[in-house]
């Protein structure tokens, strides 16, 4: 992994949830697969090879123990919560912040912390930990182990999230040193100056920090999971700190490993990374609970088998990675709706009716294009191919919403008194309602609810593409989760009419992360999810700085981009959205612009923005998650 990039600046998102990566870069609702080509192997993120996952349903039932039966699509890449993210699964089991989303609901609330207060100038955060808290090795939490785990995210070779503390928006004050990393001429986060970081330990129980300029979604940032605390000094893989374990050994199967030791619920009992993570009830919890005896997440790659593996009994919860070939969506009966959250039953076709929830996500699917390797007239033929609506109701089957955007509706910039997120987010896709470029003046340019193979072709013979001089890429589409996978082969006829031939091929959540970071792939599939309901969560990394760390390499040297397009939205970013005077108004400016370039760029094409769903069986009683999706299962209980 390059050290001069970040997993959070790669777009990944929020701490992961329980059953999978609920809010972070990961597949969206899948069908069986209809890829071409064989899957990818999947790279180590620090733990052990990966095993071979098993498809086959248990002939036992789950409902006998108490320990809560529950499946994930993909290896648990890593236990590191600076490394994981969109690979961590379980993170709100066995980690914990000092802020958290309880149920799943925002706004954030105090986790580990009893008070914090802010200074009038926005910048300054203090925090009054509770005291007794205890990790998993015994330990007791103190202010110390909160700044060691900053300085971590901040500094740490194994950071993949450095965006998320020294970055574009939250930015915890700090110095940098140009000459650390190449360009020496050019600052990067891993310029970073090792203990500069404005974090401080005022006493056992209280911490500090201050950011570089006020934020308004500070403590939302800080309640995802790679901000979860670990006990000081746990690795050495930060200035310093000598290190009580070697790094695989605390978070891996190294030596007696993992020696992990969050304050979570639960514990980890036993982890293998292809196969299960078992996680044990915390005795010493500082919450209340956990009610459960543990928590079994096992590896079932096939969307089909692990809706099988539900209906059989097999699995007391399933939610996230819905297998969209399966599921019926006049199965479902809503009895109950609360705000945006849906609950009711879901019958089986053998009659048999287990609860159902769900509720729209703040998260986008979408297409990455890697502008160092596919010229924009190919970018734009895919999105003239693209039927955003087509994909909505016959991939996900009614349970996602045409995206046209990267912002989803609910966290949509608003300009107008009376006219809310969703209306301003319809009406600017549709007709250029509050448009502030000339590209976006009539709305999106690349066909609202239709698929435009004449402009397809057209773009591509402008480009001196044609029957005898076609355009060969391949898509990479995440194994075993091929939601992608159908929307990249209902774009593959589409393209061969535009002179455009696709391969498809599948590859691990993880290795395709690793493979991003890399830039070895031309096209591929993704969902990010936000940590808080603001554009600048997405947009941070489409606005063309630093294009070297960015998955999509818009603006990079050699690449294929339009400088005009570049420094429109460059100028937005740094005059409208940066600056301490600007205001909303001007910031949501900035948003639509961005928004708005990224449609002439097509740096990254959306699809869908999708529901949330959860099943579960009679026999558990957990209520249906918020709209952050992460919940923690302290207060779940299983019956017979």
């Amino acid at each position: 992994m390059p050290e001069d990039t970040t997993r959070r600046g790669f777009l990944t998102v929020a701490g992961a949830g329980a059953a999978t990566a609920l809010a972070g870069c990961s597949s969206g609702p899948s069908e069986e697969s209809t890829a071409t080509d064989e899957p990818t192997d999947s790279t180590d993120d620090g733990g052990d090879e990966s095993t071979e996952s098993s498809d086959a349903s248990d002939d036992s039932t789950s409902s006998v123990s108490n320990t809560l039966q529950m499946m994930s699509p993909g290896p648990v890449q890593t236990l590191d919560p600076i490394n994981a993210k969109g690979s961590g699964v379980g993170f709100n089991q066995y980690g914990s912040s000092l802020m958290d989303f309880p149920n799943g609901e925002y706004p954030p609330e105090g986790a580990v912390i009893e008070d914090y207060s802010m200074s009038d100038d926005g910048l300054t955060y203090t925090f009054q930990l509770k005291q007794g808290v205890s990790f998993h090795d015994g330990t007791e939490l103190t202010a110390e182990d909160v700044v060691y785990s900053f300085r971590r995210l901040a500094g740490s070779e194994n950071s993949r999230n450095r965006d998320d503390i020294i970055g574009e928006t939250m930015t915890i004050d700090h110095e940098k040193d140009a000459s650390r990393s190449e360009p020496a001429d050019e600052e990067s986060l891993t310029d970073y100056v090792p203990g500069s970081l404005a974090v401080e330990a005022v006493d056992d129980y209280t911490f500090e920090f201050t950011l570089a300029s006020p934020f308004q979604y500070t403590l939302s940032q800080i309640a995802g999971g790679t901000f979860a605390i670990l006990p000081a000094g746990s690795v050495g893989d930060v200035e310093g700190y000598d290190g009580e374990y070697e790094y695989n050994e605390f978070f891996s199967t190294a030596g007696d490993g993992p020696a992990y030791a969050g304050l979570g619920p639960f514990e980890v009992d036993e982890w293998n990374k292809g196969d299960a993570l078992q996680l044990t009830a915390f005795d010493d919890y500082y919450g209340e609970g956990p009610e459960l005896d543990g928590v079994t997440i096992t590896v079932v790659e096939s969307a089909n088998t692990r809706f099988s593996r539900f209906q059989n009994g097999n699995a007391d919860l399933m939610q996230e990675d819905i297998s969209t070939a399966a599921f019926n969506p006049n199965s479902v009966s809503i009895e109950e709706t609360s705000g945006s959250q849906s609950v009711g039953t879901y019958t089986f076709d053998d009659g048999t009716t287990v609860n159902y929830g769900e509720i729209p996500a703040l998260r986008t699917e979408y297409i990455v294009f890697n502008c160092l390797e596919v010229p924009l007239p190919v970018r734009r033929a895919f999105a003239y191919a693209m039927n955003q609506d087509e994909i909505a109701k016959n991939v996900y089957k009614g349970t996602g919403q045409p995206a046209y955007h990267m912002t989803p509706p609910a966290a949509y910039p608003t300009f107008e008194d009376g006219v809310g997120s969703a209306e301003t987010y319809d009406r600017h896709a549709e007709n250029g309602y509050q448009s502030v470029t000339e590209f976006g003046a009539d709305g999106y340019p690349y066909g609202y609810g239709e698929t435009l193979l004449d402009e397809a072709r057209s773009v591509m013979e402008e480009a001196g593409y044609g029957e005898n001089d076609r355009y060969e890429i391949t898509a990479t589409t995440i194994a075993g989760d091929s939601a992608y996978g159908s929307v990249f082969t209902r774009l593959q006829s589409k393209l061969r009419s535009a002179y455009i031939d696709m391969s498809i091929e599948e590859s691990q959540f993880g290795t395709i992360i690793s493979r991003a970071i890399n830039g070895d792939m031309e096209v591929f599939g993704l969902g990010d999810g936000m940590e808080y309901p603001g554009p600048q969560n997405f947009l941070r990394f489409l606005w063309g700085n630093n294009p070297g760390s960015q998955f999509t390499r818009w603006g990079a040297e050699g690449g294929f981009y339009t400088e005009e397009y570049r420094q429109t939205a460059m100028d937005a970013w740094e005059n409208k959205y940066q600056p301490d005077d600007s205001t909303q108004q001007s910031r949501n400016e900035a948003f639509q612009i961005v928004e708005e370039m990224n449609w002439a760029s097509v740096q990254e094409l959306p699809t869908v923005n999708p529901v949330a769903q959860r099943f579960w069986q009679d026999y558990v009683d957990v209520e249906m998650h918020g709209v952050m999706g992460n919940q923690t299962f302290d207060q779940v209980t299983k019956g017979e």
